[in-house]
């Protein structure tokens, strides 16, 4: 015999729950827990796994990493076509390297003004960097060696290649860096280099998670390796309605 009292709680529970994600860019298990702890719904962990589960399945939120949700379907494309040279010459001569590569170009849409110089950050092994360098150097490429604003040698110039030290778990797609990779490499290289300034980062930022649905898990877990988790984490938080216990 079907408990209608029950039935009814838990219709409106799973409206209510369907509502609070429909709000929201992005939500997290744990918010989904507390929010229906506080309206007072005590479910078990695998009730509450079947609701997101309805969720997905209805296309009111797509996962956004372990343990998130967006209700953001579309995911960030990276255009590869000032890349794709880049990337098969390196191959050609170095066919085993593991390497990824970004350009701010991928951005571009995003800034808030015009840019008109843009640069390519190229990550792979530390002991093969001399490498690459001097194999694209001889290819006719502007590169630099781990580069610092302090260095006296350095001048920043138009589609000049950095390479930089690869981060351990660093994700790419064909050796094209992932969007939640150079958002994190971008902010750090900005400081490192004077690229721009942090107010018109955030609009870069800002743009992109809200318009495209990010890893989120993966956007921490990288900040976190790089040594700005704080920082990225304040800025999810402000630029979308959901919170992460920061």
């Amino acid at each position: 015999m079907i408990n209608n009292k029950k039935y009814n709680i838990s219709t409106k529970a799973y409206k209510e729950l369907a509502k609070f994600c429909a709000d929201r860019n992005y939500v997290s298990l744990v918010q989904i827990n507390n929010f229906l702890a506080g309206k007072g719904y005590n479910y078990s962990k695998e009730t509450i796994k079947n609701y997101i589960a309805q969720l997905k399945n209805s296309k009111v939120i797509y996962s956004a990493g372990r343990g998130y949700y967006s209700t953001i379907e579309n995911e960030f494309k990276a255009k590869q076509d000032d890349l794709r040279e880049i990337i098969q010459l390196i191959k050609e001569k170095y066919p085993l390297l593991n390497f990824s590569i970004w350009s701010t170009k991928i951005l571009s849409p995003f800034f808030h003004h015009t840019q008109n110089r843009f640069y390519f950050f190229l990550y792979s092994e530390i002991d093969a960097l001399p490498l690459i360098r001097d194999f694209l150097f001889e290819n006719n490429y502007k590169v630099f060696l781990n580069p610092s604003k302090n260095d006296k040698n350095f001048i920043l110039t138009d589609n000049m290649i950095i390479l930089r030290s690869d981060i351990t778990r660093s994700k790419s797609q064909s050796n094209i860096a992932v969007i939640e990779k150079i958002l994190v490499d971008y902010l750090i290289e900005s400081e490192r280099l004077d690229l721009l300034d942090f107010s018109e980062y955030e609009k870069v930022f800002n743009s992109i998670i809200t318009s495209f649905r990010l890893n989120i898990s993966y956007l921490f877990d990288y900040a976190e390796r790089r040594k700005i988790e704080d920082k990225i984490k304040t800025l999810t938080v402000r630029h979308t309605n959901a919170t992460f216990g920061v």
